[in-house]
């Protein structure tokens, strides 16, 4: 199976790995762009506070560590992230196109198809990341 999973990918067309290639990057960029806003909005948010004793300065963070550790990791995030939704569709087209009678689909592979459309359309768009970040627990 695994063999037949690898030739499925193997029948990707350039201009899909084009545009996935561009849509991941620039869902990798948006990602970068948003934590760099945050990290500057929470920055002036605690300049405006007058230091508390005893509470070290959470700003204390080099450019490049907010780079690396913030930045950097929502970038990739969101990239792997938008790879996934449009590997996700990719594999729907070549499951639905497998399919000798779209009136005989099996109730699995329905199923199947409805989540992998889903998870593409959530990817490709950039909610994906927003989704799983919304299942982290409480500090």
């Amino acid at each position: 199976m695994a063999t037949h999973l690898g030739s499925v990918f193997a029948t990707i067309p350039w201009w899909y790995i084009a545009l996935a290639a561009a849509g991941s990057l620039y869902q990798g960029y948006r990602g970068y762009v948003l934590q760099y806003v945050t990290v500057q909005s929470q920055r002036k948010l605690t300049e405006r506070e007058p230091p508390q004793a005893g509470i070290p300065d959470q700003w204390c963070w080099s450019p490049i560590e907010v780079t690396v550790v913030r930045t950097g990791y929502d970038a990739l995030f969101y990239g792997f992230c938008s790879v996934v939704g449009f590997a996700a569709l990719w594999l729907a087209g070549y499951v639905l196109n497998t399919v000798p009678s779209i009136h005989d689909i099996p109730g699995g592979t329905s199923a199947f198809l409805v989540f992998l459309v889903v998870l593409g359309l959530l990817g490709v768009s950039g909610q994906l990341p927003y989704l799983i970040q919304l299942g982290k627990l409480p500090k």
